[in-house]
């Protein structure tokens, strides 16, 4: 009897035929759209959105985010606890973010070795090569001398 004849057997890690994935399709069709966007990128996009606001007279315009950190300010400036509460966590949030960047000053300190260190090996190689052009020339002149 020939391997294509004999009954498949369907079981634990043996799916039916028909079932199966088939090669070069895609195992979640319905998925997520091309060009769809995440949350994420639909939030930043909606702060980033400019309106004008008039401010002490004059007409400005401001993103989304900048207006609602202002209101946020003024309402934390005028004792709303709420508005104070968060303006604190957003600020703290914001420092961690800033320092989180910056390197540390260990760090400074090695690079600053390091430098120097590259510094005196660049000085002792250029200091070689101009005692060494040095003798050569004198070499030349002495030649010319003779």
């Amino acid at each position: 009897m020939i391997e294509s004849d004999k009954p498949y057997e369907v079981g634990y890690g043996k799916p039916p035929t028909e079932t199966r994935f088939v090669k070069g399709a895609s195992g979640n069709p319905r998925g997520r759209p091309k060009g769809s966007k995440n949350v994420f990128s639909v939030m930043q996009k909606a702060a980033r959105e400019r309106i004008t606001v008039t401010q002490n007279g004059r007409v400005r315009t401001l993103t989304k985010l900048e207006a609602g950190a202002t209101q946020l300010s003024n309402k934390a400036a005028g004792g709303d606890l709420r508005a104070i509460r968060e303006l604190l966590l957003w600020s703290r949030q914001a420092e961690e973010a800033l320092t989180a960047d910056l390197p540390s000053d260990t760090m400074q300190e090695a690079d600053r070795a390091v430098m120097a260190s590259l510094v005196k090996r660049i000085q002792s190689s250029q200091d070689a090569t101009s005692k060494s052009t040095e003798t050569e020339r004198s070499e030349d002149h002495d030649k010319d001398e003779a």
